[in-house]
């Protein structure tokens, strides 16, 4: 979502709270990606690589805004996607997640049974440098969009939850745990140096 007028581009990282800031900001902004999924979640490299040309074209040099997006905690992440995928619209296909347990589905993920995007892969370049100025965590959605209202000048929001997932408990022994972190320890630092 590029708002490239007020000096930033928001960019949607699967499970952080994109949907709910897209349909406040939605009406501000310059450029909404939504569908498909693939292009709403666009990594900050081909951000980078597709975008950032064209709006030097149209007067946005790079250095005139920020990139910006949230970060979630790595378990708490994977536990979204376990949630998500346990809509009863998924029942039956391969994603379906409703018949396992978190502890399981985690396990899975480490072993590569599961794909997920990582967060790490999301904010970096081929090198692994982070290129996402602006990295705010998932838990601090009402600074981020108090940020974002101010760079536009209007109101923060209230923000409502939407594309929420199903309430399911999803406990992790602690082995499994241990070995998740391990698996996503680059997703670990990105959001503990995350504002």
């Amino acid at each position: 979502m590029a708002m490239t007028q007020a000096g930033f581009v928001l960019l949607s990282m699967p499970k952080t709270g994109s949907t709910a800031l897209q349909g406040h900001f939605g009406r501000h902004a310059q450029v909404v990606v939504r569908n498909p999924p693939g292009m709403k979640h666009m990594t900050a490299s081909t951000f980078e690589q597709m975008f950032t040309p064209w709006f030097e074209r149209l007067g946005f040099p790079r250095t005139s805004y920020e990139t910006t997006c949230l970060v979630r905690h790595p378990v708490d992440r994977a536990r979204s996607w376990w949630r998500y995928r346990s809509r009863p619209e998924l029942a039956g296909k391969r994603n379906y997640t409703g018949a396992m347990s978190f502890d399981e589905f985690a396990a899975r993920l480490v072993d590569g049974r599961v794909a997920l995007g990582t967060a790490h892969n999301f904010v970096s370049d081929a090198t692994g440098s982070v290129i996402v100025d602006r990295v705010y965590r998932h838990e601090s959605l009402t600074q981020a969009s108090a940020w974002m209202a101010g760079r536009l000048g209007i109101a923060a929001p209230e923000l409502a939850g939407v594309n929420t997932s199903p309430e399911r408990e999803g406990t992790l022994s602690a082995g499994v745990r241990s070995r998740l972190e391990q698996h996503l320890a680059a997703d670990l630092v990105i959001y503990e140096s995350a504002r």
